[in-house]
């Protein structure tokens, strides 16, 4: 399986991608130019293991871990019910 799918904070104030957008996305090693297929927003403790895996999680549990870490990063008081983009793609 390969990465299908990205969250990111949810900003009222910032309008949501949309189906047929090109981007790019980045990780440690490279860039990806993907295709968003799907957008919708969901609660942090709402993220199921169908979703984990489409991020190419192997398990909730450690999708959790990284992303809570991640978001308290960005705001440091993120919490559970705080909301989520969540954007499913194809890569380009």
């Amino acid at each position: 399986a390969k990465k299908r799918a990205t969250c990111s904070l949810y900003h009222e104030a910032k309008d949501l991608s949309r189906v047929g957008e090109i981007n790019i996305i980045y990780n440690q090693k490279s860039q990806i130019k993907i295709k968003i297929t799907d957008v919708r927003i969901a609660r942090f403790c709402d993220i199921d293991e169908t979703w984990a895996i489409k991020e190419y999680y192997l398990s909730l549990e450690y999708w959790r871990q990284v992303h809570n870490a991640f978001f308290k990063n960005i705001k440091p008081d993120f919490n559970e019910t705080d909301v989520l983009e969540l954007n499913e793609f194809v890569v380009l």
